[in-house]
């Protein structure tokens, strides 16, 4: 076994998993989704720090963009969500070509289709993260790195798309944030991924949404 049949075996098992959980799921709670910045997202043991009851069902994908998103969107529809935290779409700007541009056409298509399913559903849809400028580790095939000019230009277009389709718009990236504006190191684990010290601090200004 090759490592691309791999990959596809253990993402077939991973959305197996999310489905056979959700047939024993409670309906009308708060569900987070994405790729792997909020599949790594530990937010229930951070919540249950806090002493929180809430109760917050993790439907990361990690390595997904919006298209192949919404491929398995049941993963988050069958559950039924009163409130969705969404951050979908860095992994878009890696891609060639009008990066931005599709990436909101895309995003567009997703969220209405989420509210066309959930009509009485809260959609808050996160700013994308930021990273360090040497994501060289990260180079792939047909992929381009990932720059904090593309990402704040993205979350600039996210948040008028989010006015648009009548979403909250959140930015928890401040605390994130060195002086010169990149992912901090002290919070890093790669150039696009950081601790779960960072998402304690992601944490702090996401948990009133919840």
């Amino acid at each position: 076994m090759d490592f691309k049949e791999f990959f596809e075996k253990m993402d077939q098992e991973r959305i197996r998993k999310y489905r056979e959980l959700n047939a024993v799921a409670v309906k009308g709670q708060t569900v987070c989704a994405g790729s792997s910045l909020m599949e790594n997202f530990p937010i229930n043991e951070l919540l249950m720090g806090l002493g929180s009851t809430k109760t917050v069902y993790n439907r990361g994908m990690g390595g997904y963009t919006i298209e192949r998103y919404d491929q398995v969107l049941d993963v988050v529809l069958d559950l039924e969500p009163s409130k969705l935290i969404i951050n979908i779409g860095s992994n878009d700007l890696n891609l060639p070509g009008d990066t931005i541009g599709n990436l909101i056409t895309r995003y567009r298509a997703l969220i209405q289709r989420i509210q066309a399913g959930l009509p009485r559903c809260a959609i808050t849809m996160l700013a994308f993260y930021p990273c360090r400028p040497d994501d060289g580790g990260f180079k792939m095939e047909g992929r381009v790195p990932r720059t904090m000019e593309g990402v704040n230009l993205a979350n600039q277009k996210v948040k008028e798309l989010a006015e648009e389709l009548g979403c909250a718009f959140l930015d928890c990236n401040a605390p994130l944030l060195d002086e010169e504006g990149f992912l901090k190191k002290e919070y890093m684990t790669d150039p696009i991924h950081f601790s779960p010290a960072g998402y304690v601090e992601v944490l702090k200004i996401l948990e009133p949404y919840l």
